[in-house]
Formats: structure tokens, sequence, C-alpha cells
């Protein structure tokens, strides 16, 4: 072992592996191999999906913290199992998966023989403390997704930790970060597949940095579990992934809109010439979140009397203006016995809060100085912090924003600095019947505040609401949107904003945003204007900055860029019908709304690096710029016919152009087919009835589907929703559209709608629901 100047030499700790199949059993699910003193599971939960466990005591536990759907929920599934003296096969609709005897070891196959995710001479093993997992990385294969991940978008050769953690001045080359999910996807030319590598304990992804074309997955748990989907594509990836681990509930519409936050606006008067900003500039803003000055002494579920005196008043007045509230909750909870602290003393009376293994109560210090924390491992103490909404709901608050929920500690109070820590990894959590260590529920804290939070609202609130969070694990979509933490007002900032959403995307988390501007520092001029273009295509549309910096509202940095905002906001606005269609196709199917180019072409290679070109749904494709003082860049069109959003110039791909990109233009383009609602501009969501709506369609061959509801209740749960189809088609050198009559029992008011072939012509007719088919050219 090379010796390095200043190191110790070190010997690494052998690893144990399994042995050799020595006899079958099947069940209708799955087949159990007895390897000895060692146990290997293989479960079909799908043609495509299935799950792999080894045990190396040959005994198999309880996985009560895990966020999948469970094996018994899957509909069971016709597999085929043959032995021979060499392999046992299992062969499913999509599938082929040999086991080898001696040792065992996985292979799988598509069903033109090609191999994907198969074990490696180094398949299965355990040592003290770890268990791991050994893959072949199959040549021209690329890695996506790991959750939220810095530096770009392919992560071959890289290291992947899991483990949550306050990632405040990330850059390229952190490894931790505030949410953890340990999902991948492996995509070569013509197969693609992912694995959930089903562990809460810290874990680990070394994809062939260690030993290239090795891929080694480890954890600190007792027993080696992970799903293996098969695509073979990224799309029939996510769509079963996001089955096992859940899909995003259909955001209120008016979270679509324009965020506003600052730490902090501090008072109510602050905030109340914000909002007066906004509408004196007509800048399109649906909602304003208050960071953690709104409330007494950093006390969660209070108000400064002084500074926020009538929270009621303001918050009504802010409706009453087309504006909704969004507020910061922390879990740590202010330790002051004797106080009158409700929070504090309900939660020490029921013994709700994380206690080290000797029964002391745990504290650490965060914004209200020492704290204490709930156990949200517990389901009375989610109902409990739930219910504590209720102050808040109670006055209007429409949404919630959850932070520091790593959690994220301090061991002495903030101004005196010190070191990060973290509830003891021994400290027991969850319910008495079911008890782990914070080894075990680390990386499930911020989902389960999550999850709270979510429960809480759906209960106290009559609409939709907004669930916000920084920290989380694999199926956090179930609950919350998400943030990526502490940015920085830097450019490389800006660039990385892009592939981090993508593979968060591509990790079944639909409804994502960074901070517009970057939280900590100052954006120049043009940083912001380059900034909101991109954040235009953000799931979740939110600027934001730190207390330490000057203002980053849209009008401080002088009219010209002000303008620049007002125009891609006012274009944010303008795609609401067209991004909350994307948002139903996300809460239904589980498809990314931000996409990198190769969720759609992934058989195209030069996809395969491209991380600073992304697809707003299918159709609408963006290249901005991230760069001082750039006005033309590159843009790769792949394969098909483009057109230039701006001027409907035509392009065939594939191909490399120069784009003109001056500081009011950031490059977009349509595929050739691409169908885009376009609504009239609005300062919020529902300041007007949409009673006019226009769709842009480009020559060529597409279909798509409008969706539509109230934007607001549940009663789309109930089927009352609406749908329309609509297709494009050449037909003797015409354009045909075509409307399927509408779908669904959401009832729309007669309209305008304009359909403009683009380069073509358009027409107009009032909507009524019926089907047409319209003739252009």
């Amino acid at each position: 072992m090379p010796q390095y100047f200043g190191k110790l030499q070190t010997t690494e700790q052998p690893w144990s592996t399994i042995d050799s199949v020595q006899s079958i059993a099947r069940t209708e699910r799955t087949i159990h191999f007895n390897c000895g003193e060692t146990s290997l599971n293989i479960s079909i939960l799908a043609p495509n999906l299935v799950r792999v466990r080894m045990s190396p005591t040959g005994e198999f536990k309880e996985r009560s913290h895990s966020v999948t759907l469970p094996d018994e929920q899957w509909e069971i599934v016709p597999f085929e199992v043959r032995e021979t003296d060499e392999k046992i096969e299992i062969e499913t609709a999509q599938i082929l998966v040999s086991v080898k005897r001696s040792p065992a070891a996985i292979e799988c196959f598509d069903k033109s023989g090609k191999p994907f995710a198969s074990d490696c001479d180094r398949n299965m093993g355990w040592r003290a403390g770890a268990t791991a997992g050994w893959k072949r990385i199959e040549a021209d294969e690329h890695f996506y997704g790991f959750g939220q991940r810095t530096g770009f978008l392919d992560k071959l050769s890289e290291v992947k930790t899991n483990w949550t953690t306050d990632a405040l001045d990330y850059n390229s080359l952190t490894d931790e970060m505030y949410q953890a999910i340990a999902f991948y996807i492996a995509l070569n030319p013509d197969r693609a597949y992912g694995i959930f590598f089903n562990t809460t304990f810290w874990s680990q992804f070394d994809i062939g940095a260690e030993k290239p074309g090795v891929l080694r997955m480890e954890t600190r748990d007792t027993e080696l579990d992970y799903y293996i989907i098969y695509g073979p594509e990224p799309a029939q990836i996510l769509a079963t992934y996001t089955q096992l681990t859940g899909r995003m509930p259909l955001a209120p519409k008016w979270a679509l809109g324009y965020h506003q936050c600052r730490w902090s606006y501090e008072s109510e008067d602050v905030v109340r010439e914000l909002a007066q900003e906004f509408r004196d500039r007509s800048i399109p803003c649906d909602v304003i979140h208050l960071d953690i000055d709104y409330m007494r002494g950093y006390r969660v579920f209070t108000w400064s009397p002084k500074r926020f005196p009538d929270p009621a008043k303001l918050i009504a007045d802010l409706k009453a203006a087309g504006f909704k509230v969004v507020t910061i909750i922390d879990p740590g909870v202010k330790y002051e016995p004797e106080a009158d602290y409700e929070i504090f003393d309900r939660g020490v009376e029921n013994d709700y809060f994380v206690r080290t293994a000797d029964g002391k109560l745990f504290h650490g210090y965060v914004w209200p100085d020492k704290s204490v924390f709930p156990d949200f491992m517990r389901p009375e103490v989610r109902q409990w912090w739930g219910e504590l909404h209720k102050t808040l709901t109670d006055i209007g608050v429409a949404g919630i924003w959850n932070d520091m929920n790593e959690p994220a500690i301090a061991e002495r109070p903030f101004g005196d600095g010190g070191d990060h820590i973290w509830f003891p990894l021994d400290a027991p959590q969850g319910p008495d019947d079911d008890r782990a260590t914070h080894a075990q529920t680390h990386n499930l804290y911020g989902l389960m505040m999550a999850k709270a939070c979510a429960e809480g609202l759906q209960k106290l609130r009559g609409d939709r609401s907004f669930v916000l969070t920084r920290s989380g694990f694999a199926g956090v979509q179930r609950y919350s949107s998400v943030w990526m933490g502490d940015n920085q007002s830097q450019w490389e900032h800006l660039e990385m904003s892009l592939p981090m959403l993508c593979n968060m995307g591509l990790s079944g988390v639909a409804f994502v945003g960074c901070d517009i501007g970057g939280f900590a520092g100052n954006a120049t001029a043009e940083m912001f204007a380059r900034w909101m273009q991109v954040g235009m295509l953000y799931p979740l549309m939110r600027g934001h900055s730190a207390m330490s910096t000057a203002q980053h509202e849209p009008w401080v940095f002088g009219s010209r860029t002000e303008q620049i905002c007002r125009e891609y906001i006012n274009l944010r606005y303008q795609l609401l019908p067209y991004i909350y269609t994307l948002f139903w196709e996300a809460a239904t199917t589980g498809t990314p709304i931000l996409r990198p180019l190769l969720y759609h072409f992934p058989r195209d290679r030069t996809t395969y690096h491209l991380y600073d070109q992304v697809l707003l749904g299918p159709s609408l494709m963006a290249a901005p710029v991230y760069r001082p003082g750039v006005e033309h860049r590159a843009v790769y069109l792949p394969e098909g016919t483009w057109f230039d959003w701006w001027t409907g110039e035509c392009y065939q791909g594939p191909m490399h152009i120069l784009a003109d990109a001056p500081l009011e233009k950031m490059p977009l383009y349509v595929r050739g087919g691409g169908i885009i609602a376009i609504a009239p501009v609005q300062q919020f969501v529902s300041e007007q009835q949409l009673d006019s709506l226009k769709m842009r369609i480009w020559p060529g061959t597409g279909e798509w589907t409008l969706y539509e509801d109230d934007g607001d209740s549940f009663e789309h749960e109930q089927g009352v929703w609406a749908a329309t189809n609509y297709q494009v088609y050449f037909e003797a050198e015409k354009v045909i559209v075509e409307i399927a009559a509408r779908e669904g029992e959401f009832a729309i008011s007669e309209r305008e709608v304009t359909v403009e072939v683009v380069g073509v012509g358009e027409q107009q007719f009032r909507d009524d629901g019926a089907a047409r088919r319209l003739t252009f050219g």
C-alpha cells in the first residue's frame, strides 16, 4: 500500500464473502438461497423490479423504518425458475436474473442478453460494522441521481456518501449534503437500470473511484438490502422507483408562482412595504416567506409581539393583495423550564424529546440557544408536532418551511462558534416496541419532521398546503418540496444548480429549487439577472438571501435588471398551465419536472455529460448563461426539429449552434411537435379567472394533455379535474391539430382559445369542451 507524507500505515480489514448456494426454496414472490450460514433472498415484485437481501447470519430482521412499499403490497407477477449445475435462472416478462452457484453471485440480463447490475468477482460481503455489494460497471456506462449532489451531472469515478448534514458553504467537491437519497440510475446507449440501496444507516457508493469498473455500495447496517429496477430508459425506472418510494401530492397552484424570501423581513412594516413594491412595480409574486425573526426569541410556534404585533391582520391584508404567507419552523425547542413556554413544557411532560442512552434529555444549541429536539420517529410525537401548527394555520398561514432538520446543532451557542454535532449515535429513538438508535434513524430525521408537518397541515387546513424542507431521505417527495440549502452568490453555484436539481428529479424528487441570486454573499446585477432567467425554470421559484448580504429583491439592481426579472417572472406565469400539467404528471407518474436532456434522449451519448442545458417538461429546452460577460454560447440540439422560442428559426438536429444571448435573453428552444399552453400574465395565480388561453404549437408530430383543476382543494382526488388531449401532425403538407373532447368532472367556463401553429397561422374558438379538428396551411 502506498504511504503518504504524515500518514500512518493502515491495513484494511478483510471482507468475508458469501459462500456457495447449497439449496433453494421458492414462495410466490421470493426465492430463498441457502448459502451455509449466509442467506440470500431474491424477491420478484414487478416484471422490472427485484429486491435482493443478504444476511451474513442467515436471519432477516424486520425493517420497520424502511420507506419502501412493503413486498406484500405488490401484485403477484409470474416468473420462471430454472436450475442447472452452474446457476439458477429467474425470468420475468422483462428481465433474466441469473444466480451463480459457486460462489453465489447475481447477474442480470435484458431480453436481448445484454448484462446490467451484475456482481463483480467480489460480490457481497461483510466485516465488523459494515456490509457491502460490488457491481460491475459496464462499458460506456454513466451514473445519475444520488439525490442532492454538487458538481456535474454524471457521477462516474466519484464517491457519494449518504448522511444528512448541514452543508453550509458547500462547493463542487462537497460530498455529504442536506438530503440523503441512496438511489442511482445507470445509463448506457442501449439500456438503463436503477438501484435503490434500502438502508437508513450511513451508506456510501464508490462509483469506480477506488477501482475502475467496480461500483461498491456499503452500509453500516447488518445486512445488505437493495432493489434493482430495469428500464430500459430513465422514464420507466422512475415510474417504478416512485411506485416503490412514493410520489408527490399535487401542489397548490399558487406554490408554482414566484416566492420572495429573506433572512429576515424582520417586521410587519417591512413585509407590508415588500408586498406593496411587488404590486406597484407589476412584478408577479404569490408567496412571502418569513424567516426566524418573526418569532419571539426564536421560540417555534410564537410571534414577536414587538415586530409582528398583529400577525392575523397582516396575513389577512396580504391575502387580500394576493399573497400567501409561509413561515419557517425549526426542530429545536428552546430549553426553558418554568417559563410558561407551552411547547417545551408539554414536550417534557409527555417525554417527547430525544434522550441519550442513559436517559438524560439531550440538548444542543441552535437559534434559541439551549434547545431540545422532538423524537419524530414516534407517531404520537409527529401527531403532537403537526397539531402545534394550528397556532399558525388558524391565522391564515398557508405553508410551512422546515429548516435545520438534518438536524443542524452546535455544541455551544451560535455566537460562540463551536463544532456542529448531532444526536449521540446510540441515542434511542422511536416507540418503545420498535426502538432504534440514532445511527439507524439519523437520515430519517428531516423526513419524519416533514411528514409530521404535512400530515398536520392536511388535518388543519381545508385546502392543499405547501411544505418545504431542507433535509430529507428517499420518499421525501411524499410530504414536501425541497430546496438545496444555503448556496452562495457565485457564478459557480448558478451553474451547479441545474445538474443538482436534475439529479434530484432523477432521484424521484420533482418539486425542487435553489435560492435565486444565492443565499450567502452579494450578487451582481448581471448575476442576478441571469439567475432569475434560470430560476424561471426551477420547479420551486424562490428568491432568498441572508441577513449579512445586500438586499436581493428584483428591483434593487437598477431598472435594466428589474425589467429582465419582470419579463422572466411574467414568462413563468404565462407558462403556468404547462408547468401545472408537469406537476400533475410528476404526482401521477413520478416524472421529473426539470429534466436533463438524457431523460428524453437516452441513446444520444452527447447528452450524457450535458449538464448546462435542461428540458422543462418534454418540449421546452433552455440553454442558460452562467458566466459573466458571456453573450453567446454553444447549444446542442439533439435529433429532431427544433425552433428558437424567440425568433421561430428552425434547426434540424443533431447539431451544435452558437446562440445569441445578450443579457436580456436566455436561449430557449422548442421541439417540433411541441404543444405549450400559455396564459395571460397575472400578478398572482388566482387574480383572474382563466377566460382566455393560447396553445402554441410548433410544426411536427406530437401529443400533449392539458390538465386543469381548481388548483387549491382536494377535489381532484375525487375526479373533479379536466384533461384535454392535443395532437399535431402533418397531412398532405397541412398541419393538423386534433383536440379531443375534454375529460373529467371539473367544470370550465367557456373561454376563448387561440391555437397558434408557429410560423403557419392561428385560429380561435370558444372552448366548450367539445372535440375539434383544425387545419393549418
